[in-house]
């Protein structure tokens, strides 16, 4: 899973704010997603959050201000992360 620079700098700005266990706690979050969609993809089955129509993903972090947008480059064998919402 990779970050754009936008979404990597929301991630900064929460360490950088006072709030390192919510930067923590997302990273592990992207770790888990990048597992599961992964997986998803090589079984064939429909990757995780919500079809935007336009190649992106949302997913909602559950319990946390944060939404996460993600596209797919299956010949690279990656994701990427184009837009992190904080919320709070």
């Amino acid at each position: 899973m990779v970050c754009n620079e936008d979404s990597a700098n929301v991630l900064e700005a929460m360490r950088r704010t006072g709030n390192p266990e919510l930067h923590d706690q997302i990273v592990f979050f992207l770790r888990a997603l990048a597992i599961e969609a992964g997986a998803a993809f090589d079984a064939d089955k429909p990757l995780p959050g919500l079809p935007m129509g336009d190649g992106r993903y949302n997913v909602e972090v559950p319990r946390l201000p944060v939404l996460i947008s993600y596209t797919h480059y299956p010949g690279l064998r990656e994701f990427r992360v184009t837009d992190l919402l904080w919320l709070g």
